[in-house]
């Protein structure tokens, strides 16, 4: 939410705008809008905030993930399930740090990506809810900084989700099975990953050792990066989660 109460929000087939103080939702890309409803007694229950839609296999959004996943990512592997994660709060953080660095900066444009990132079935209720940790950061080692780690390419992301026979954890409470076999599951996100320097192992931000703070992000690469560590959650949004086989 900004200055005038109006949270911008969208994905690879969506644009929309939230305007609070008139309770109104416009979607941008079908140029239409409707009332809002703001039921009280729901605002402290995380179902008010966060929605994991499912897409349907035949909806112009879910052919554009796949393709990004197997083309971009490249991920050979069948998917079962694209999900949107919609979560007001980590859209809102993630559009105040954009301002924030544009800011600083003095840029009116900041370098943004989807990425992959690999998990455990078991961490997806905790990253639709409240994002990456960086304190979890080092389960797979941290050769390029202590910070959350994002691949350019799926494949990557892939060797670190382990095969599960669980279905999606969502809301506390499990989702229906979608492939009776073993599964596993990577996020793409929005990331932004701005001006990056190299990182090291003892990184624990890009500008290391330094009170300025002139670089977002670190990676394998300068020039040719596949590997992105961000240290502040808010500089991440996930978009959506993707259960594969």
């Amino acid at each position: 939410k900004n200055s005038k109460a109006v949270l911008n929000t969208s994905s690879f087939s969506y644009r929309g705008q939230i305007d609070f103080s008139a309770m109104l939702l416009t979607d941008l890309t079908a140029g239409r809008q409707k009332r809002i409803r703001r039921n009280i007694s729901a605002i402290t229950d995380f179902g008010y905030f966060l929605k994991l839609i499912p897409l349907s296999e035949h909806s112009p959004e879910y052919w554009t993930v796949k393709h990004y996943v197997k083309t971009d990512g490249l991920l050979d592997r069948t998917i079962l399930s694209i999900n949107r994660i919609q979560n007001l709060d980590l859209w809102e953080l993630y559009c105040r740090k954009k301002k924030q660095l544009m800011r600083i900066q003095g840029i009116k444009e900041i370098q943004e990506r989807r990425l992959f990132h690999g998990t455990d079935i078991k961490n997806v209720d905790y990253i639709c809810k409240y994002n990456f940790d960086v304190r979890l950061a080092g389960q797979h080692a941290h050769v390029f900084g202590k910070g959350i780690y994002f691949a350019k390419h799926a494949t990557l992301a892939d060797k670190y989700s382990p095969s599960s026979l669980e279905p999606l954890p969502v809301y506390g409470r499990k989702t229906q099975l979608v492939h009776s076999g073993e599964t596993k599951i990577i996020f793409l996100a929005r990331v932004m990953t701005g001006k990056p320097v190299a990182g090291r192992s003892h990184f624990q931000k890009p500008d290391h050792g330094s009170p300025e703070n002139l670089h977002d992000s670190c990676v394998d690469d300068v020039s040719h990066p596949n590997i992105f560590v961000v240290f502040d959650p808010n500089q991440i949004y996930p978009e959506y989660v993707i259960q594969y086989s």
